[in-house]
């Protein structure tokens, strides 16, 4: 029974801390690409399939141009660089199996040989990712291309909308300029 405990205790702490997850980030960029010669940025239009809605967008750009200023550069309307956004979630599952051994012990039907009947434990949560691509505004090339991958919140209030987009934008142009 204290072998179950301990299982059932296992699988609810690695949920939470699933739950808690930092965001997981990604960069590729054009090698050739000379990033000192760019000084300002600007906001590419935002297409339908960009997978974010205005609020969404609106905090974004926010963040993107707080961590972007304090890089040292600033949002322009002749920009040396534009900057597009995109969003995709998907649910993935997770399935763990638990009780099943060799030897002497609870679970057994003789009280030997395979350990018992052990169990399956599977939950399922959505993993977003979030890209911001730099896009060469005179050769419209794709220059640098950043990504998160986190594990969301199943409803969250409208204050950790915002934090989360703040630590992954922050986490994610960490990696700019390469």
């Amino acid at each position: 029974m204290k072998q179950i405990l301990l299982i059932v205790s296992m699988a609810l702490v690695a949920i939470s801390i699933m739950s808690c997850s930092s965001v997981a980030v990604n960069a590729d960029y054009e090698q050739d690409y000379n990033f000192a010669k760019l000084k300002t940025f600007g906001f590419l239009k935002l297409p339908a399939s960009a997978g974010i809605d205005q609020l969404d967008a609106k905090r974004l750009s926010d963040a993107i141009t707080s961590v972007m200023g304090e890089k040292g550069y600033t949002v322009s309307d002749e920009p040396d660089f534009g900057v597009a956004m995109h969003f995709g979630a998907q649910t993935k599952t997770e399935v763990e199996g638990y009780g099943y051994g060799y030897g002497y012990g609870y679970g057994s039907a003789f009280g030997y040989g395979l350990g018992g009947p052990g169990g399956v434990e599977a939950w399922q949560y959505d993993e977003g990712t979030l890209l911001i691509d730099f896009i060469d505004i005179e050769k419209n090339e794709l220059i640098w291309r950043g990504s998160g991958t986190k594990i969301l919140a199943d409803h969250p209030s409208v204050e950790d909308k915002v934090k989360n987009i703040n630590d992954a934008v922050a986490e994610i142009l960490r990696q700019f300029p390469p």
